[in-house]
């Protein structure tokens, strides 16, 4: 039975990581999200730890990238502005 859940909990994941990176891609380019990730999670990592901001930016993409659909408006948008759009993103 542990097993069996265990699998459950591991295809989930993957489903759900998918999902995140299905959304913003509707949007920008593959290099784009894969820049936006690694610089969200360079920058969330000094306050919530690695794996906190990994999930932080995993939701954050998709949320900003509905919000900015033209990538060259989030670099010029404060960060401020960005963390308004992503506040509910739980890590």
């Amino acid at each position: 039975m542990r097993k069996h859940l265990f699998i459950f909990f591991i295809c989930l994941a993957l489903l759900s990581c998918k999902m995140v990176m299905k959304g913003a891609a509707r949007h920008w380019t593959k290099k784009q999200i894969k820049e936006f990730v690694s610089d969200c999670e360079q920058h969330s990592a000094k306050v919530l730890g690695d794996e906190k901001a990994k999930i932080y930016c995993d939701c954050a993409v998709d949320v900003i990238a509905e919000k900015y659909t033209n990538y060259d408006d989030v670099k010029k948008a404060g960060i401020i502005q960005v963390l308004k759009i992503a506040k509910d993103c739980k890590p």
